[in-house]
């Protein structure tokens, strides 16, 4: 296999790597973190119970163990992006396979929104100590990887994300704040917004499912090769 380029140490140029670039950057990876941390699940529920139970430490160290687990997934997927990334063909598959977990996901919300099926969160691992009990539900997330792997292949894609030290930092740091943001709103909100959630469940449902369809309609229009005739001028 090729060995994956040098990341740059050198200063950005204003003109690619200014300021607001970084920003725009972290917002994207801080919303895509937040949004995908707000549907109802075993971890931001485990975080709402430690804290109605007046655990607030125990909430803390759970959370940090799922964002240390999240946090190491995403600069696994930008090592993978990276060395695929020379790699066309191969870089293809995997942008192919970021759609495909894409559509996965909105068939998910929307099979369930047309169901009307609630879901129902149990809380496993409870006898570990909270770092560690965050740690291991992390872990056993299967759609971790795969998320981010398709979410850095499109920033890369868009020309938000390159092979800078700066640029990784922001990013991977921006998605740790925006999971960790999320567990706040569930830890401070309680069991209001839990409530709130499954009471407008469908609608979130429904609106995460178009939403993941339209990126997924996005990407896969990006994967389509343009003929000839459609970038010459005329």
């Amino acid at each position: 296999m090729t060995p994956a380029p040098p990341i740059s140490n050198r200063s950005a140029s204003p003109s690619k790597r200014s300021a607001q670039n970084l920003l725009r950057l972290a917002a994207y990876a801080f919303l895509i973190s937040f949004i995908g941390s707000l549907p109802i699940g075993t971890l931001n529920v485990s975080v709402t119970n430690l804290v109605i139970d007046g655990n607030i430490p125990a909430a803390f160290l759970f959370g940090l163990g799922a964002i240390l687990v999240e946090v190491v997934t995403v600069r696994v997927a930008l090592v993978i992006v990276r060395r695929l990334e020379g790699m066309n063909r191969l870089f293809g598959w995997l942008r192919l396979l970021a759609c495909i977990v894409i559509f996965l996901l909105a068939l998910i919300s929307l099979e369930a929104a047309w169901h009307m099926r609630k879901s129902v969160a149990v809380i496993p691992f409870t006898g570990y100590a909270p770092f560690v009990a965050g740690l291991i539900l992390s872990l056993l997330n299967p759609l971790h990887l795969p998320f981010w792997l398709g979410w850095t292949a499109a920033l890369r894609t868009k020309g938000l994300l390159s092979d800078t030290r700066s640029e990784y930092n922001v990013y991977v740091t921006a998605i740790g704040i925006g999971t960790g943001v999320a567990f706040l709103l569930y830890g401070m909100t309680g069991h209001l917004l839990i409530l709130f959630l499954r009471m407008n469940q469908d609608a979130l449902n429904w609106g995460l499912g178009i939403a993941l369809l339209i990126a997924g309609l996005v990407q896969l229009r990006k994967l389509i090769p343009r003929s000839p005739g459609s970038s010459s001028t005329g």
